[in-house]
């Protein structure tokens, strides 16, 4: 590692980045499933030819109910059943904001739409999973 930018990535205006590296369910950062090609277009303007996204997440369908057809009944007012919010609370203080959750086939695509190709690094025990997006 030779440089470090601790920012909100979104702000950048040019870059030129070999990897970005967004751990801890980094889909998150997206917020919702509609803007996530956007965003991935976005980032791929920071990138230098042959840099890559290396981004994790959990496909959180386990927690919906299961159907006897293997499908899943999914209840919520979101239009992807991976988007959440979650309202923080300290003190007086109170935050709300929404975080996704990405299954891989989803990213695979939107990857896609945004120039990228992904491919599955790791698979957890636990529905979660490393990926790579590469910048041809």
């Amino acid at each position: 590692i030779k440089k470090v930018i601790n920012a909100d990535v979104f702000d950048l205006q040019q870059g030129s980045f070999d990897t970005l590296l967004m751990l801890m369910n980094g889909t998150g950062i997206f917020k919702r499933y509609r803007d996530v090609t956007r965003k991935l277009k976005k980032l791929k303007n920071l990138l230098n030819p042959g840099g890559q996204i290396l981004i994790d997440s959990s496909d959180i369908i386990y927690m919906f109910d299961q159907e006897e057809d293997g499908g899943h009944w999914v209840n919520t007012p979101y239009e992807y059943y991976g988007e959440l919010e979650y309202t923080l609370k300290y003190q007086q203080d109170t935050q709300t904001t929404t975080w996704l959750y990405l299954d891989f086939n989803s990213l695979r695509a939107l990857s896609a739409n945004a120039g990228f190709k992904c491919e599955l690094i790791l698979e957890g025990d636990h529905f979660d999973y490393l990926a790579r997006l590469s910048n041809p």
